[in-house]
């Protein structure tokens, strides 16, 4: 696994390499920077602290993990006291993520009740009370000022400091932003985390989030010193067996609804007792919803603790299930999003789906209009 060095300093900032030994110096403006982003009460937070608790959401991804360790590996690089402590724990395949095992999982490695408060809580991937649970002692009762580094539409008012851009493609986008507005270069090792992040998020760039700029960003990762096909062995080739069932299972429950524009999956817990798995192998499972052809709309519904219900939805243009996940005080973007339903789970099925058949039916009538 690639290393990285400190080559010098600007402005305070330490500015790691961004360069194999012997490449040639790139212009400055080659790499591109979030735009039209104000990072500066950011990076006035970040300088000013001397401990720091990065934390992300539940059932944590590549982008958040990935922007995450981008972060705590600069911050360390400062000089800085940085624990990173996770609300739930992150699926074997992100170790690639974690090289030092400095990672920590509340309740299980830290009590945050009694957590010394740190100067500063930054919260990357994540804006909602919903997807940081357990993490309410460290966040709004510590003291500790809370910064939030996000591209989810659907925030609570619970920072000091945003750095949030919905349209970004991924946290990773934002992280990077923030890094060369402080001067510092990115190392092999940090591109690699950004990589990850921005490649967990898109999809591998099959997203519409993805632009020219994306791409850009990309290349200039890779040119830093990411390697794609490492970043695609711990991503798309770490599972475990007991996962690979799992789905080979939950797919055996798809079914269409709403006149086959919408397709459903379901797994309960005698489900995930049997195959000998847990929540977090569903990541990424609702993407095969939207294998089948004509599907407008995918829902996965996921029977979790007590009459709990976990709803994830996808979408193709122009139906926005963000609208869907709101109605049940959810949240996430258009494309994609999720909220959490209590009942049987023939009932959450049957309000969500209620739910989506309005959703879709404005989007119909919105094309309509358009083409009257």
């Amino acid at each position: 696994m690639p290393g990285g060095r400190l080559a010098a300093t600007v402005g305070g900032w330490p500015l790691l390499s961004d360069r194999p030994a012997g490449d040639a110096p790139r212009p400055r403006g080659e790499v591109p920077v979030a735009h039209d982003i104000d990072f500066s009460k950011a990076l006035a937070e970040l300088s000013r602290a001397r401990s720091v608790v990065l934390t992300t959401h539940v059932k944590p991804d590549a982008d958040a993990l990935g922007s995450a360790a981008a972060l705590s590996r600069w911050l360390r690089a400062l000089g800085k006291t940085v624990q990173t402590i996770l609300p739930s724990p992150p699926a074997p395949k992100y170790a690639f993520l974690d090289p030092d095992l400095a990672v920590k999982v509340a309740g299980r490695d830290v009590n945050v009740s009694t957590l010394e408060p740190p100067d500063l809580v930054c919260i990357v991937d994540a804006c909602t009370w919903g997807q940081l649970e357990g993490m309410g002692p460290l966040i709004a009762d510590s003291g500790a000022t809370v910064l939030v580094i996000d591209h989810h539409p659907t925030r609570d008012p619970l920072a000091d400091v945003e750095v949030c851009d919905p349209d970004a493609a991924a946290a990773a986008v934002l992280v990077h932003g923030l890094l060369r507005k402080a001067g510092a270069a990115i190392d092999p090792l940090t591109a690699m985390y950004l990589l990850a992040g921005l490649v967990g998020d898109t999809d591998w760039f099959r997203v519409p989030s993805v632009t020219g700029a994306v791409l850009e960003l990309a290349a200039s990762l890779v040119r830093a010193g990411a390697s794609p096909a490492e970043v695609y062995r711990h991503l798309e080739q770490g599972d475990d067996l007991a996962k690979v069932h799992l789905w080979g299972r939950a797919i055996e429950t798809l079914h269409p609804a709403l006149d086959g524009r919408t397709m459903v999956m379901s797994l309960t817990r005698s489900l995930f007792r049997e195959m000998g798995a847990d929540v977090g192998d569903t990541e990424g499972l609702i993407k095969e919803c939207m294998r089948v052809r004509g599907t407008q709309v995918g829902v996965l519904l996921i029977e979790a603790n007590g009459d709990e219900v976990r709803v994830s939805l996808r979408s193709q243009d122009p139906v926005n299930v963000l609208a869907v996940a709101e109605r049940f005080g959810g949240g996430g973007h258009r494309r994609a999003a999720g909220a959490r339903l209590t009942g049987p789970m023939d009932d959450v099925e049957r309000r969500v789906l209620e739910a989506v058949a309005e959703t879709l039916w404005k989007a119909e009538a919105a094309e309509a209009a358009e083409k009257a």
